[in-house]
């Protein structure tokens, strides 16, 4: 496409100009062609300065997904190999389950940068406006399906390494896939299985991310927040996607080399309730206790009145210091 080949000469020169003839015939496209390429790219956020003596010169790079930056950003070797980039989708782990069904290889990526029908557990809406982080991952992983349950604490982990390294936030886990910022919730997991997993296995792992707008875009019973509210400023969407599969390649690697004690006691230090009154719902049941961690395969261990109990699925409230849940 001329758009990138027009972006890898000028990101290969970056800082400098590079002469309108130079990159009609490097090209082998008119000038004309190009400048109104460089007119649609500004148009997409590329701030490009250009000169009539000098050409043109890349100075900065949009905030909003852009296939082309978002390679850039890229430092993990599979998650990410392929890139499914659209400008809105229902969900993108349905389209995710689509592509795995198609054969769609390990690592690649699918995002919007709009859901109209996204979905957290349960089968619960997720909105995602524009200027969030909408993204699923199909992967192939060397593990079991039991061991394959544990992808969800690996994302959770991975996500919030990732707003530490860039943001320096502290972000707690809450079992079994929320990300909370100050008891409001800040990005949601979603691993679902494609098929039968046997010979070819196969999960598809949706992570929703608040990110580029404010709280009051999002429905007002939702306890939610967002980075910009957190932040004050816009961040770029390519570097936070990018940096979010780098840990999670790492994490993966560590399952499956079996080291689920390591991603046991990572989860555990960035779990939030841990030590404190809980409750988990499941139906009509309603089981309180004093949250104790995760065991080795991800159940969620509570001390009860009827001593210590496990649980693998459920909805966990927390109580907070005036003695809501939440």
């Amino acid at each position: 496409m001329v758009r990138q080949d027009i972006l890898d000469l000028l990101s290969e020169h970056a800082g400098d100009y590079v002469s309108g003839e130079k990159i009609s015939q490097q090209l082998n496209v008119t000038r004309a062609a190009i400048w109104k390429q460089i007119k649609v790219l500004k148009g997409e956020g590329f701030e490009i300065e250009g000169l009539s003596k000098n050409g043109y010169r890349l100075l900065k790079m949009p905030f909003s997904l852009d296939e082309w930056v978002l390679k850039q950003a890229l430092s993990s070797t599979s998650l990410g190999c392929t890139i499914c980039l659209e400008d809105e989708l229902a969900s993108t782990n349905d389209r995710a389950k689509e592509l795995a069904r198609q054969g769609g290889g390990h690592g690649q990526i699918i995002l919007a940068k709009h859901q109209s029908a996204g979905q957290g557990r349960l089968q619960r809406q997720w909105e995602s406006p524009r200027g969030g982080l909408w993204m699923s991952v199909i992967l192939r992983p060397n593990l079991s399906l039991a061991d394959a349950s544990k992808i969800t604490l690996a994302a959770s982990v991975a996500i919030v390494d990732a707003l530490r390294e860039l943001f320096q936030l502290r972000i707690g886990i809450k079992w079994p896939n929320d990300l909370i910022f100050d008891g409001q919730k800040l990005a949601g997991i979603l691993g679902e299985v494609v098929g039968e997993w046997n010979t070819v296995q196969t999960l598809i792992l949706g992570m929703g991310i608040n990110v580029n707008f404010k709280r009051e875009r999002l429905s007002a019973p939702l306890n939610a927040t967002t980075l910009y509210d957190i932040l004050g400023y816009e961040v770029d969407l390519n570097i936070l996607a990018a940096t979010i599969l780098k840990h999670l390649e790492n994490r993966l690697m560590s399952l499956e080399r079996r080291a689920f004690e390591e991603l046991r006691l990572s989860w555990s230090e960035r779990a939030v309730g841990l030590g404190e009154e809980v409750r988990i719902l499941r139906g009509e049941q309603v089981v309180q206790g004093v949250f104790k961690g995760i065991s080795i395969d991800g159940a969620l261990l509570l001390d009860t009145e009827r001593g210590e109990q496990s649980f693998s699925a459920g909805e966990v409230q927390l109580r907070s210091k005036i003695g809501k849940y939440f």
